[in-house]
Parts: C-alpha cells; sequence; structure tokens
C-alpha cells in the first residue's frame, strides 16, 4: 500500500469523527503502526492521544481531549456506528457534558465519561463513571453522546460537585432555555443535604443556593413558587408572598444556617440564649419547614455509604472493591466518606445519614460506640465491619497470624532451619500477632529463630534490617511482616551481595500488586480482602431486603503465594 492510498483510507476513516482515527481503525484498513508513524514524521498526521492520529488537513475539532478520550473507549468502532446504549460506547458526561453543552465556565482538567458497564482505564486524565441512561438522559451534540442538561445537572450533584461550578452551569442553563427549574426541582431535591442544606430544604432552595453560590441569581420565577392566581377577571395578580427561608432565619437570629438546622431537629446539646434567639427569630419571620420536600426525601435513594475514619492514611482498596462491586450488582450505588471524631460523633453522623434518606443503609468499617455490632443493629439498616479500629488498623480476621505458622512449615520443608522476622509496628495487633506466631511456631516445630527485628512496616526498616545482619548469623530465610518490609529486605540483600533467593530466602504479607513485579518477585500472604468486603455488603443488602443474613463464610482468607524470592537452601 503506497503512502497516498494509506491518506485515503484514512480520510476515509477520519470522515464523520472530526477528522480523526485510531490505530485500531487504520488496522482494520491494513495500516501498520509503522506507515503511522511515518506519517506523523511527515506531518501528515498529528498523534493527539495514544493510539489517534488527527489528519493534519483536516480543521482541528472543538473539545478534542474529549473526542480523543470517547473514541479510545471502542476504538476498533467507527463513531457513526456507535450508539450510546451500544456496549463499552460511553456518554460524555458531568464536567466534560457541561463544556460540550458550552454551559459553566472553563472545562475540567479531566474528561468524564458514563459507561453501563464495569470499566477500568490507565489514562489518568479519564474518569469514568458506571450508570444506566435511560434514552431521554441522552441527546448528540456535534456527533457526540452527551448527557442531557437535566441529567448532567442531577450527575453533578450526585458527584458533589463543586456548588458554584455546578450554579453557573444550572444559571446558564435556565437563562438559555436549555432547563426548565420548575421540572428539574423534584429531580434534584434529595441532594440538599448534601449541601449542607438543612433537611427540609425543598429542590428549588438548593437550585437557588447552588446559583448564588455563582454569583448568577435566577432572575426567572424562583421553582415550585407558582404564580398567585388573580382574585377575578380583570383583577391585577398579586406577588405571592416570598416564603422565608432558613439563611434569613439565622440572618434574623446572628447565627449559622447550620445552627439553625440543628434547633429544627432539635439538638439538645444547643445552649439556652442561642435556642431562644432562633425561636424569636422563627416566630418573627413565620418560618415553616417544607413537608413536602421531606416526604419526597423519604423516597429511597439507592445509594449505600461506607464508612472511614477521616484523614486516614490508608484505604483498604480490595475490601471496598469487594463491597462495591456486590452493591453495584444489586442496583446501589456506593459513597465512600470519611467522618471525623470519635466513635460516638460518627455514630450521630451515621444516623443522621440515614434518618435525611442521603442512604438507603450504611456499612462501616469502623467502630460506632453505640451503634456497634457485627450486622444489623436495631431501627437502622447499618453493618458494622469488626475487622478495624478507630484508626483502620486490622483486628478480628484481618489481623489473625497463624499464616507465619505456615511459612516457617512451607521454608522448613525448603531445608531452612534458622530464621529471622522483621517485624511491623507493635501499635498493630496484626504485628503483634504475627510476631507471636513466629516466636510460638520457631520453638514448637523445632526450628532456631536468630531473633527479632522491631520495625514499622516501611521500606527502611527491612533495609537497615538485611544491611545489619551479620554474614556469619546462620540465617537463611527471613520473614518481613509485609510486603513493603520485605522489598527493602531485598534490596538491602542485593545492596550488600546476598543473592535472593540462591543464598537467602525472603517471605512478605499481603500480596501488594508490586510484589509480581519487583525482580525477583516476592513470595507472600495473600488475604482475600475482596471477599471479606463483598461478604459484608451482602449482609448488608440482606438487612435491606428484610432476608436472613447469609451463612457463608470466606474460607480461604489467608493462602501462600510462593515466588521468586523464595527457595531451597542452597548452602
Amino acid at each position: 500500500m503506497t503512502q497516498a492510498d494509506v491518506l485515503r483510507a484514512l480520510d476515509a476513516r477520519a470522515a464523520g469523527q472530526w477528522g480523526l482515527v485510531t490505530t485500531a481503525q487504520a488496522k482494520l484498513d491494513g495500516v501498520q503502526g509503522v506507515q503511522l508513524l511515518r506519517l506523523e514524521r511527515s506531518g501528515a498526521l498529528e498523534s493527539v492521544g495514544h493510539g489517534v492520529y488527527r489528519l493534519a488537513a483536516s480543521p482541528p475539532p472543538e473539545h478534542l481531549r474529549i473526542k480523543v478520550a470517547w473514541l479510545r473507549l471502542d476504538p476498533g468502532m467507527p463513531a457513526r456506528d456507535r450508539r450510546a446504549d451500544t456496549p463499552g460506547a460511553g456518554v460524555v458526561s458531568h464536567t466534560s457534558a457541561c463544556a460540550v453543552h458550552g454551559l459553566g465556565g472553563r472545562p475540567a482538567d479531566f474528561v468524564e465519561l458514563t459507561v453501563s458497564s464495569r470499566r477500568t482505564t490507565r489514562d489518568e486524565t479519564v474518569v469514568l463513571h458506571r450508570a444506566a441512561l435511560d434514552a431521554e438522559d441522552v441527546t448528540v451534540v456535534d456527533g457526540l453522546p452527551v448527557t442531557t442538561v437535566p441529567r448532567t445537572v442531577v450527575d453533578l450533584l450526585q458527584a458533589r460537585a463543586d456548588a458554584a461550578r455546578t450554579g453557573t452551569f444550572v444559571a446558564e442553563a435556565a437563562a438559555r432555555g436549555l432547563v426548565h427549574v420548575d421540572d428539574l426541582a423534584p429531580r434534584v431535591a434529595g441532594f440538599a443535604g448534601a449541601y449542607a442544606l438543612p433537611a427540609e430544604a425543598s429542590g428549588a432552595e438548593l437550585l437557588e443556593f447552588l446559583c448564588e453560590q455563582a454569583g448568577r441569581p435566577l432572575r426567572a420565577r424562583k421553582a415550585g413558587r407558582p404564580a398567585a392566581k388573580a382574585a377575578g377577571p380583570g383583577a391585577a395578580s398579586t406577588p405571592e408572598r416570598k416564603r422565608p427561608t432558613i439563611w434569613e432565619v439565622a440572618q434574623r437570629a446572628g447565627v449559622s444556617h447550620q445552627t439553625v438546622s440543628r434547633f429544627l431537629k432539635n439538638d439538645s446539646g444547643m445552649k439556652p440564649t442561642t435556642r431562644a434567639r432562633i425561636e424569636r427569630a422563627v416566630a418573627e419571620l413565620d418560618y415553616r419547614p417544607n413537608l413536602m420536600a421531606r416526604s419526597m426525601r423519604t423516597q429511597r435513594s439507592h445509594r449505600i455509604t461506607i464508612v472511614l475514619p477521616e484523614l486516614s492514611g490508608f484505604v483498604p482498596i480490595p475490601l471496598l472493591r469487594g463491597a462495591s462491586a456486590a452493591a453495584h450488582e444489586a442496583g446501589y450505588m456506593t459513597d465512600v466518606v470519611g467522618l471525623e471524631g470519635g466513635e460516638s460523633r460518627r455514630a450521630r453522623s451515621v444516623v443522621s445519614l440515614l434518618e435525611t434518606r442521603q442512604a438507603d443503609g450504611v456499612l462501616s468499617l469502623v467502630p460506632l460506640g453505640d451503634l456497634a455490632g457485627g450486622q444489623g443493629t436495631g431501627q437502622w439498616p447499618l453493618v458494622v465491619l469488626g475487622e478495624y479500629d478507630d484508626n483502620l488498623q486490622s483486628r478480628g480476621r484481618l489481623a489473625d497470624g497463624r499464616p507465619a505458622e505456615e511459612i516457617l512449615r512451607h521454608l522448613a520443608d525448603q531445608g531452612h532451619r534458622r530464621f529471622l522476622h522483621v517485624a511491623g509496628s507493635q501499635d498493630w495487633a496484626s504485628a503483634r500477632n504475627r510476631r507471636a506466631v513466629y516466636v510460638e511456631a520457631v520453638e514448637r516445630l523445632g526450628l532456631e529463630s536468630y531473633g527479632v527485628v522491631d520495625g514499622d512496616w516501611s521500606v527502611r526498616s527491612g533495609y537497615e534490617a538485611a544491611r545489619d545482619l551479620p554474614a556469619d548469623s546462620g540465617v537463611t530465610a527471613v520473614l518481613a511482616a509485609n510486603d513493603y518490609v520485605a522489598l527493602g529486605v531485598l534490596r538491602g540483600f542485593q545492596d550488600r551481595g546476598t543473592r535472593v533467593p540462591e543464598e537467602m530466602s525472603v517471605f512478605g504479607w499481603d500480596d501488594e500488586e508490586f510484589t509480581r513485579y519487583f525482580s525477583p518477585s516476592i513470595s507472600t500472604v495473600h488475604i482475600n480482602k475482596e471477599e471479606v468486603g463483598r461478604q459484608s455488603m451482602l449482609s448488608l443488602l440482606a438487612l435491606l431486603r428484610g432476608e436472613p443474613e447469609p451463612k457463608s463464610e470466606v474460607t480461604d482468607l489467608f493462602h501462600l503465594v510462593p515466588r521468586g524470592s523464595s527457595g531451597p537452601v542452597n548452602r
């Protein structure tokens, strides 16, 4: 195929998709990667993203990053053949939908797309959301499937997007007649609490609040406030008296609107003088909560909240992945939140989430004081997983140290007799348990221990333990407290010229992803945290459905994964 033939083929492919063509599409026409590279070097093509090229003769398309990201979702499928309901096709959504609709100010630094099935991406500039979209939620703009303006507002609020940015989008859309606030208000009423509005705030009040945050107050008739009826034929219409808001009450009382919200919830901890000021302001303004909006929120949200402590340096991703997968399979979205304070304060926050129907159920990974318990607690759809403490340090099943004996037995079968253990921080139950089992198992199995090095879970502690181990110690195998410690041990031995596993075997714990790709790959202990998360979520789902708790247990919670860092004794 000549260069002219290649360009003709690419031009035909790029027609109807903004002058863009993917490597996968080019291959369907027999065009190889080396030919694309030559055309790029000659200036005929421009690389605009991994596996996507623009014909230089074509004008640069608007929203190029979004179109490139959308093409890459299904790179072999021509744009004209991709429908919103095609598996893997994807729909432009959230802040990217704002940009395509030409609303909401400056585009975001990343591209957001919604897909109907589970997908992942390695592109850090692309965010994939998983959701089912109805046909009426999708429109086509410049050949791109995009969420409609009302659906985009709902998505932004569901994602807890910035209030001012969302308000700008709503105000501009309303001004251009792309959305009717009266129709939109009922769809967004359930999100008021997420923006620190009081429990009784309506969807109309939420929209007004967002637009005020953007400095773009709604000039049209306020959503949810019908015009007053005339007294009779020819009578002049009288504007309906504006309903006082919680912010006016707060201003009159000289407090924040959050304090007024606490008053309306009968917070017993409020100062008597503050309560009196708010009571007076409520009476003077004749303020009344919007009971209709409250009734809207009594419907199910189809969301489950997973609770972590605030500002934790450790997030149990596998456990969250298992729990979220089970929830999504049952038709629920999940929100992961960090709640500050101790057990009692977190418990109050959880009860508030459930009372205001921001979540149908809660799975807490940390204790909740008086709400503590393994499964559903009383009247609340709540499961408290007993595997972590306040600081997300493992306890219970996840802190079991018995696999340390399995490691020793495995290495003893390969001829090892003298061991070293580099322990984790003794503040952790898991580190204490692993150390205790190691010491007991060495004696029970008739083996020898050179000793235990007090570590702190860090790579550094493992490196220093290996570096400082005397050459005549007689140790042939090291049991590290976790994979990061094992990584440091390996590097320490490599730097001192000790070959692993020929002269020294090393075993880690946790089966972190990097252990598979280090050289040598690191022997470790796999913990089936995904299944722990899944089973916990299944217990919560059963509670929500009024079904008996499932009896299944995680029978294979731990298993050894021998890899390249351990082997038979050779000396």
